[in-house]
């Protein structure tokens, strides 16, 4: 009887990692198809939802965020693709989904395995990248408080659009992120307006 027992579980874990390996090359290769997707997403007052790439994006998204954590992994992967178009449309894709406006009738995807990738991203030498890793990083909420320091750096860089992504990317932290605060009532003398807006925004969220 327990000799039987033994096999049953042998074959469960066995059809459970052939499942599991079977979700990840899936992930993969979707993740592979969003490379060459037009960035930032196009506005569709604009050019339409009906885009045939904006089709694309929509269906490729819609399956990542079915496949939950393994869409996690193979998008932190191409986060750190050699290929900048890959590595910015993996950054656009996991802010996105994992803030749920892209289509807010479906729940938000889970992106907290990929914190510690998102983190790295704050250094990526394109703007886009850190300004969507770093919204992404928000978008997790207080668990991604780790995250703050590398946000407060991120305030002294010398592109706006990273500027207004840290403070965005701090405010969805919250008050746990305390400490960023002196950061954000230096960046309130910011020389432009936006970034004054956001670090304004951020403050009152962190601050209550």
């Amino acid at each position: 009887m327990k000799t039987h027992r033994n096999i049953i579980i042998i074959f469960v874990l066995i059809a459970l990692l052939t499942t599991c390996s079977q979700h990840k090359n899936q992930a993969d290769g979707i993740v592979k198809q969003l490379r060459d997707l037009p960035t930032p997403i196009p506005n569709e007052p604009s050019f339409g939802p009906g885009l045939p790439s904006e089709i694309k994006r929509r269906k490729l998204y819609g399956q990542l965020r079915a496949l939950g954590n393994e869409a996690v992994y193979a998008l932190s992967s191409g986060l750190q693709d050699e290929n900048v178009n890959m590595r910015k449309n993996a950054a656009l894709c996991l802010n996105e989904l994992s803030g749920g406006w892209f289509d807010n009738s479906r729940p938000r995807l889970d992106i907290r395995l990929g914190l510690s990738t998102l983190i790295n991203a704050l250094k990526d030498n394109d703007g886009s990248v850190r300004a969507w890793s770093a919204q992404a990083i928000g978008n997790i909420g207080p668990e991604a408080v780790q995250a703050v320091p590398f946000l407060i750096e991120l305030l002294k860089s010398v592109d706006e659009g990273s500027r207004n992504s840290a403070c965005i990317g701090l405010k969805g932290i919250g008050p746990a992120a305390k400490h960023a605060l002196p950061a954000l009532q230096n960046a309130l003398n910011d020389p432009s307006s936006d970034v004054r807006k956001f670090s304004r925004w951020a403050i009152a969220y962190i601050d209550k």
